[in-house]
């Protein structure tokens, strides 16, 4: 057998979406390119578009909270929504055996956001800071992702992968009056990755997972016991590695136990006092956390 294909397919259509926020009807066009020169090779080009409507329920808003007091966000008259356009390709290649299977994928992908959110601060008045939502800049984000796989018998797996990008604003945005603005995006690492890695048996299964998440730049209202000044820190970046035991008693009845964040790879800087700062708050959601139980399936 000689494995070629040469298989090539197209698609390409167009999306109309109309939201309650937005009076005209959005156009979303979608194109997509395949090519499979042979059975284990496959080839990736696509271009989408998409938009996100103005509303208040979003995370920005939780800055507006950060030291305290009562404050209101309003929608500018004529914000518009954001728009992306994104384009990614990727090589694909896969090979199964009798015995086993492995692959990998290398994903190009680059966007480009335009009518960015951004909370402006226009006044006071007797409740507090008044808020407007305004469209005001641009942004890129590109990268590569890898990713690898592979399945021994049925009984061993192995998951990878890992990427690298870079988001930037076209102009600096100005978190703090006290400071000056930033172009990167703030709480987002430009390395991130994870590893799976399950074995199994006729009652036995073993479950390793490991997750990296690399060091990022996070706004930090001043205002609390253990921080005065408005300031931005850097983190440290974060090993999340944990297991899981899972063990057949019965047919229906299996007991499990594990442990989370091995490393204890925690955040250590949390605000205190009365007016801490309530959105500094990053890095993984449990301390080292060892678990236990049971599960019955009738």
């Amino acid at each position: 057998m000689s494995g070629k294909k040469n298989k090539v397919k197209i698609k390409k259509g167009i999306r109309l979406d109309k939201h309650s926020a937005i009076s005209n009807i959005q156009v979303n066009p979608r194109l997509a390119f395949l090519y499979q020169p042979h059975i284990f090779w496959q080839f990736r080009l696509q271009y989408g578009s998409g938009f996100r409507p103005p509303v208040f329920l979003d995370t920005d808003m939780h800055m507006a909270f950060a030291s305290g007091g009562v404050s209101r966000i309003f929608l500018s008259p004529n914000i518009l929504p954001e728009k992306s356009h994104s384009y990614t390709a990727s090589i694909n290649f896969d090979k199964p055996t009798e015995s086993y299977i492995f692959g990998f994928t290398i994903d190009f992908f680059y966007t480009r956001l335009k009518n960015i959110f951004a909370l402006e601060n226009i006044g006071n008045d007797a409740f507090g800071e008044i808020f407007e939502k305004r469209n005001s800049n641009a942004a890129k984000v590109q990268g590569i992702t890898f990713e690898f796989r592979a399945n021994y018998n049925k009984k061993l797996q192995l998951e990878t992968g890992f990427t690298f990008q870079n988001q930037q604003f076209d102009q600096p945005v100005f978190y703090f009056d006290n400071l000056e603005g930033q172009k990167i995006f703030l709480r987002t690492p430009n390395f991130y990755g994870f590893g799976l890695l399950n074995y199994e048996t006729k009652n036995w299964s073993l479950n390793f997972n490991y997750h990296y998440t690399g060091k990022m730049l996070v706004p930090h209202f001043g205002g609390s016991d253990n921080f005065l000044e408005n300031t931005y820190i850097k983190t440290n970046d974060f090993h999340d590695c944990g297991f899981k035991i899972n063990y057949k008693i019965q047919k229906f009845i299996d007991i499990f136990w594990g442990l989370k964040n091995i490393f204890n790879a925690y955040q250590k800087d949390f605000d205190v006092g009365k007016n801490r700062d309530s959105n500094y708050i990053y890095g993984l959601s449990l301390p080292r956390t060892f678990f236990i139980g049971l599960n019955g399936k009738f």
